[in-house]
């Protein structure tokens, strides 16, 4: 799968969390870490439980998800750069 497709799941599920949600309120940076905590076990417990296509497919759902809660964190957090990151 191409990275631009890639982008564009997160980005709909971006807006698909937006619209079940709402963004009035901002999660803390432990508040996140835990929401991506619990559908990272999710995946991990669907796939260690069973190797069906369904269960696998689930698991990759969650991904998807993990990814735009993390993009969501991002922009509600003052989140540093790499080179940033690498100056520290």
């Amino acid at each position: 799968m191409k990275r631009e497709k890639v982008y564009k799941l997160i980005d709909d599920e971006r807006d698909y969390q937006d619209d079940k949600w709402g963004m009035d309120k901002e999660n803390s940076v432990e508040a996140w870490l835990v929401y991506i905590e619990d559908y990272l076990n999710a995946a991990k417990h669907s796939v260690s439980r069973s190797t069906n296509i369904i269960s696998y497919e689930l698991a990759k759902c969650n991904i998807r998800k993990i990814a735009a809660m993390a993009v969501c964190a991002m922009e509600q957090h003052d989140i540093m750069s790499r080179e940033q990151e690498e100056q520290e």
